[in-house]
């Protein structure tokens, strides 16, 4: 199944501090100057391992977003503690939670010829 995860991180002196550390991350990210002068983890190249963005800063909390997909070659519990390790080798206090999508309903979006005519 494929996965969602949000992924707070605080950064009082901002992401820059991730430069040295970007060789540790499971994915290739490299940091980018954003508005207001500072740095943000974006990925400019297409992974078989996860999709990752940037959401939102607030303050000194950068907020992303990491799909993992069910064909990615490594499990996605893998991911996130490679993800965590990076992280923690910059010292930078961070949260990473699994978002879980609950379907109540279902929603007919194509109806061709269906049910077939015996």
């Amino acid at each position: 199944m494929d996965q969602d995860f949000d992924i707070e991180i605080v950064a009082v002196m901002g992401l820059e501090c991730l430069e040295k550390h970007l060789s540790k991350c499971p994915i290739e990210l490299e940091l980018v100057e954003a508005l207001s002068n500072t740095f943000v983890l974006k990925q400019n190249k297409v992974s078989e391992i996860a999709g990752f963005t940037f959401e939102s800063q607030e303050n000194d909390v950068y907020t992303f977003s990491m799909f993992i997909s069910h064909k990615s070659p490594i499990p996605a519990r893998k991911v996130v503690s490679q993800f965590s390790e990076f992280l923690r080798a910059a010292k930078l206090p961070h949260k990473i939670t699994n978002l879980q999508y609950e379907f109540d309903f279902y929603e007919e979006w194509v109806n061709y010829s269906w049910p077939p005519k015996a």
